[in-house]
């Protein structure tokens, strides 16, 4: 996600997946060699034939690069380093992956002047090496979700190549295609980070070819038009932060749902349609007209993150503040199955914005809809709690995850190093790949990011077609 310079050691063997849309070039490192035998792991393995750890590695890179191949043009090997080393992780959360561009170029002869292109994007626009020997992304991978047994629970990634992850492991094909997506070029190259310059730090200072499709509603103005100063304020506006690329507002349709709302019936104080966000599980059911009913504040019976065993929750909505003790889904499984509940509100408690809805239950089909929603709308329902009457439902005008017909990047209150503004916003639903937490996804989809990647500069192909895959230097 970072803009990465450092030099990388490479201790394998060369891989290739070459199509007619371009080649890319895999240069494998620590982890690649890994000779655990992947019959000692038959969970984390399944269709991938590779028979240890490292060989199961490489077929899932492989899958990857097999996808971007066939999206994006380029007459220029594009080679990605790739290690696996130890970040954090714990029992809850972990850094699963990095990676970026190792350089940047302007005024090259192609391309736009004055504008900074991600390196495999700018070889492609001149038809030309650029680096040397050098390669073009850098990315790493983190080891001790398959070594550590207290890591995200010890499942271990999922390698499999069919998007069928088995409860308890973590699907590295989505972290692995997100990651190279940033190297593609779906990053800011900016300094924006609190105490930052909010310069661009690219090839000249220039404006970078992602960073000018970047809009603030609030200032009227794209980041390549703005003050050091503005792009800093912008960089934590969400949602007034959009894209305002002419392909991804054209497509946003395709990949986008109805938005999820909340409208506050009564009393009429307080009344009014309000930015939901909605849950991660897939099974969510909400009906033509929503769902309407009286509001509880579940805060008078616990966090919900665990099992509710008092009041009577029957037909009601219930509101829970959000609680770093569980995921937002947790609290919505106990109100249907244990209440029945028709729907839970979780409210940020931060006063930054939307909650963390992401995050699903295994094996559990929680259908009642659970949105969340800010700290000030919550606050009013609990002033007004005795007379509160809620629906919570899906617009007829307005998708989910746009702003005045613009899709929302991620830029909240406080700034996240290496999410921040370099990916879309959370809001977005069905999930898009390049969201900064990855919920459901469409295996082997990059949604948005190919209409993205056209609005940057790149010359771009409809998803599809059969790969021709090379292996050399003996890697079988």
């Amino acid at each position: 996600m970072m803009l990465s310079r450092s030099p990388l050691i490479f201790l394998l063997s060369i891989f290739t997946v070459q199509v007619s849309a371009t080649t890319i070039v895999i240069s494998p490192g620590v982890g690649f060699d890994d000779a655990t035998l992947s019959s000692s792991i038959p969970n984390q393995q399944g269709n991938n034939p590779g028979t240890t750890l490292g060989e199961m590695r490489m077929n899932l890179f492989q899958e990857a690069a097999q996808v971007w191949a066939d999206i994006l043009n380029s007459n220029v090997d594009i080679t990605v380093a790739a290690l696996f080393e130890d970040k954090f992780c714990d029992a809850n959360s972990a850094t699963l992956g990095s990676a970026g561009a190792t350089s940047s170029w302007a005024d090259f002869g192609a391309g736009d002047a004055g504008v900074a292109y991600h390196v495999a994007l700018a070889e492609s626009l001149k038809n030309s090496n650029m680096n040397a020997t050098s390669v073009e992304i850098s990315a790493q991978f983190n080891s001790k979700v398959d070594s550590d047994p207290v890591c995200l629970g010890g499942g271990g990634f999922y390698y499999g190549l069919d998007g069928n992850a088995p409860a308890g492991t973590t699907a590295l094909f989505p972290v692995v295609l997100h990651e190279l997506g940033h190297g593609l070029g779906f990053t800011s190259i900016s300094d924006v980070q609190p105490g930052g310059s909010g310069k661009f730090v690219g090839a000249g200072g220039y404006p970078d070819a992602y960073s000018r499709n970047l809009h603030d509603l609030d200032v009227g103005t794209s980041w390549d038009s703005m003050s050091d100063a503005e792009r800093l304020a912008s960089a934590l506006n969400e949602p007034a932060l959009v894209w305002k690329g002419a392909r991804a507002t054209a497509d946003r349709s395709l990949h986008l749902g109805a938005a999820p709302e909340l409208v506050i019936n009564s009393p009429g104080g307080i009344a009014g349609t309000f930015e939901a966000l909605l849950g991660d599980e897939p099974t969510i059911i909400i009906p033509v007209g929503g769902v309407t009913a009286n509001v509880i504040d579940g805060n008078n019976f616990g966090d919900g993150c665990s099992q509710i065993n008092e009041g009577s929750f029957n037909g009601k909505i219930i509101l829970f503040d959000k609680s770093d003790s569980c995921m937002s889904a947790t609290p919505a499984f106990f109100s249907e199955f244990a209440t029945n509940a028709v729907g839970v509100i979780i409210a940020d408690t931060t006063g930054t914005g939307l909650p963390d809805m992401s995050g699903q239950i295994s094996n559990q089909e929680i259908t009642i809809p659970y949105v969340g929603v800010t700290k000030s709308v919550a606050d009013d329902l609990r002033a007004n709690i005795a007379s509160a009457n809620v629906t919570i439902g899906l617009s007829t005008s307005k998708l989910n995850g746009e702003n005045q017909g613009m899709v929302k990047m991620y830029a909240p209150a406080a700034f996240e190093q290496g999410s921040s503004v370099s990916h879309w916003s959370r809001t977005a639903s069905p999930d898009l790949l390049m969201e900064p937490v990855q919920g459901t996804l469409e295996y082997a989809d990059v949604d948005l990011t190919a209409a993205a990647f056209d609005d940057i500069g790149w010359s771009v192909n409809i998803p599809g077609g059969v790969l021709e895959v090379i292996f050399k230097d003996g890697f079988e």
